[in-house]
């Protein structure tokens, strides 16, 4: 099954189980909740439930996944939460979607995956991981194999190969769906018609624009009737999403001078063994807050102070303890030599029973094995021609089939020890034998770089940490300000007396994971997001996050939906002012108007001039240099030639127009590239049919009431 382990490398799916911690978390913020959500889904999607357990399990895959595509023991919290927001975003998607294609009827027949797995029309995945690349061509009766021997397959595997047919099934729906909406788009003759008139007709007018900024704010006075006009007109444009501005406090937890007192008696000891220390690396993964490091490294490397120290010293030289933004650092010259960067070689594995990943078809003894290298040696030092086709036929490392064995450059101590100081310590040209973990490895050294001096050092790192009564001593300052300062005015005074930095987070989102200056803040929000937490709250528990404690108050509260007059206000002044203004100008220039239609009278009259816009374009988007005015420009291609426009509001003021010379582009035969461009452009939204869909879908989440 060597294509399922390759595959399985890529994208292997683990399901883990849910830890009891998590249980735990859960049950402890339902006994907080007002409502509690034992009878909660996760989300409910237009009546379709997401389960707490099909998210976690789906989750779950995905966290092990991740971790073994990017080989880690563990991911962070963000990492973590990212997670999260995909998997939701996939489930969401998926319910979503697969409504769609039932509605629609499109699905997937047998044959159809046949014939992407082994057929006429294979799928991208299959050629990318089943292609030869010797010869280019998909090994289909290895494809069979596995699709026949699908029964005696294990477990895993077969959990594997479900995942790919899924992935293919899913992927070839998606693409009938998105070919079905694309090519049911059609342009007729008369709309490509209009389209290129629109895109090439010009238009020559003159205009007298009279700026807002001519009328003082000063003189502009609103009242709740002024900004309640604007806000019924313009209601659907306040739309949001439930978010929470929060205020708070942050008690930093650092070392005290006690602290660093005590780590630096403790650091000054640790030097004074470290100096009589027999064993060094067991020595410094007993003390260090960093393990023992082996490597060689070449100057500019390490620390500056130790770099500079043991590079121009012998071997057994110490480094006193210094201290390097927060934290002690020591050091011991272990070895010095002249290594070179990178080498270059090419060998032969013979590997024996029991060595480390030695195939199990491998019978012969380790002293063998020994022999057959021995002699294998002796052959190629006499004729290293040979060296090659005896690599691609008798290696048992199982590259050596297609690079002969050739190993091309590697960086020095990138090859396990034995293999690396055969290469470094030996002689250009030279074959030696060399015995690893693997077997016995028959190396011949092609090429080395200029050797440079290299040190092998015991560095000992200790962090100046703050201790636990440290800890004690800034919660207590913590609860203290939060027990004394219950109410938003209290909490504004205290602030400002005792001079502390108040920090401000601003729309926080209820899937939000960090805020300014603190990670992984979901309690704190979730906190925020409560239904008994109200606007201007002062928490009543302090917060704790790592080394820092945190007191916060709620000073806004959106929910979804459209947003109140009171929460849009505070920035709807200017375009208040600017319609009041408007309204102002545009009776004034209607009344000059019944007097003169001259546009010159008119920027007399008004202290302005009469600006000239030559191939003003309909699809365009600025108005020559006043910039971008839509509104004004609609007007100009209604009007008729040598009329005179109402006065128009603008963005940045209002307008008085007359249509000079109208300029019809050539008539065109043909509208092919037109309907092509328009296709073009329509193609490209189908990238937003998934958030149209869900913009119009029935989601209820309750995340927040979960993590």
């Amino acid at each position: 099954m060597a294509i399922i382990g390759k595959i399985r490398k890529r994208s292997g799916l683990l399901i883990i189980l849910i830890g009891v911690a998590i249980a735990g978390f859960i049950l402890q913020d339902a006994v907080r909740s007002t409502k509690g959500f034992k009878n909660k889904k996760l989300g409910v999607i237009n009546g379709t439930d997401i389960t707490y357990t099909e998210f976690e399990r789906k989750y779950d895959e995905q966290v092990d996944q991740i971790k073994q595509q990017q080989r880690k023991e563990n991911l962070t919290s963000q990492e973590m939460y990212q997670v999260r927001q995909t998997v939701w975003g996939q489930m969401v998607n998926e319910i979503l979607m697969n409504k769609e294609y039932d509605e629609l009827s499109i699905e997937v027949c047998q044959e159809e995956m046949n014939d992407m797995f082994y057929g006429k029309f294979l799928h991208q995945f299959i050629l990318q991981n089943f292609t030869n690349p010797k010869t280019g061509q998909v090994d289909r009766q290895r494809i069979i194999q596995i699709i026949n021997g699908f029964e005696q397959m294990k477990p895993e595997e077969q959990k594997q190969w479900k995942s790919i047919e899924e992935y293919i099934k899913n992927d070839r729906i998606h693409s009938k769906y998105n070919n079905l909406i694309s090519k049911a788009y059609y342009l007729p003759k008369a709309f490509a018609k209009r389209a290129y008139e629109t895109q090439n007709d010009n238009v020559k007018c003159r205009l007298v624009s009279v700026n807002y900024n001519t009328i003082s704010d000063s003189t502009i006075k609103l009242d709740d009737k002024d900004y309640q006009a604007f806000y019924d007109e313009h209601k659907n444009e306040f739309e949001q999403e439930a978010s929470r501005d929060i205020d708070y406090v942050m008690f930093e937890v650092l070392p005290s001078k006690d602290d660093f007192e005590a780590t630096t008696k403790q650091v000054n000891q640790v030097y004074t063994d470290f100096q009589t220390a027999d064993k060094v690396a067991e020595f410094v993964n007993s003390n260090s807050d960093t393990r023992y490091d082996s490597m060689f490294v070449k100057k500019g490397v390490l620390p500056l102070k130790i770099d500079s120290a043991v590079f121009n010293a012998g071997v057994g030289t110490f480094v006193a303890p210094y201290l390097d933004n927060g934290i002690y650092k020591m050091a011991k010259l272990i070895d010095v030599q002249m290594r070179p960067d990178s080498m270059k070689a090419r060998h032969i594995l013979i590997s024996f029973q029991g060595a480390y990943n030695a195939a199990e078809s491998v019978k012969r003894t380790k002293e063998e094995a020994k022999k057959i290298a021995d002699s294998l040696r002796l052959v190629v030092q006499k004729d290293t021609a040979r060296f090659m086709p005896i690599a691609q036929a008798s290696s048992d490392d199982p590259s050596a089939k297609e690079n002969k064995g050739d190993l091309g450059w590697f960086a020095d101590q990138q090859m396990i020890p034995s293999f690396n100081d055969a290469v470094a310590k030996g002689k250009v040209g030279e074959t030696v034998v060399v015995e690893s973990p693997f077997g016995y490895h028959v190396i011949n050294i092609l090429a080395k770089k200029v050797p440079e001096k290299k040190v092998r050092v015991a560095l000992i790192s200790r962090a100046l940490q703050a201790s636990n009564q440290t800890y004690k001593n800034v919660f207590a300052q913590a609860n203290k300000f939060a027990s004394e300062n219950t109410t938003v005015e209290q909490f504004e005074a205290s602030i400002k007396k005792q001079g502390l930095n108040k920090r401000t987070a601003e729309y926080v989102q209820p899937t939000a994971d960090n805020i300014p200056g603190i990670e992984n803040a979901r309690e704190l929000v979730r906190w925020s997001f409560n239904e008994e937490t109200k606007k201007n709250d002062v928490a009543k528990q302090v917060f704790e996050f790592d080394n820092k404690f945190v007191v916060a108050v709620v000073k806004e509260v959106r929910e979804k939906g459209i947003a109140s007059l009171e929460q849009v206000k505070p920035r709807l002044e200017y375009v208040v002012k600017r319609d009041k203004k408007a309204a102002m100008l545009i009776e004034k220039m209607n009344t000059a108007l019944t007097s003169t239609k001259d546009l010159y009278q008119l920027a007399a009259k008004f202290n302005t001039q009469v600006d000239t816009v030559g191939n003003l374009n309909f699809a365009g988007y600025n108005l020559g240099r006043k910039g971008y005015e839509p509104e004004v420009i609609g007007t100009i291609f209604s009007m008729k030639k040598a009329a005179v426009s109402k006065a128009i509001k603008g963005n940045t003021g209002v307008y008085i127009v007359t249509l000079d010379e109208i300029i019809k582009a050539p008539a065109a035969v043909d509208y092919t590239m037109v309907r092509m461009q328009m296709q073009g452009m329509y193609q490209q939204r189908l990238n937003e049919i998934n958030k149209i869909i869900q913009d119009k879908a029935k989601i209820e989440d309750n995340r927040l009431f979960f993590f």
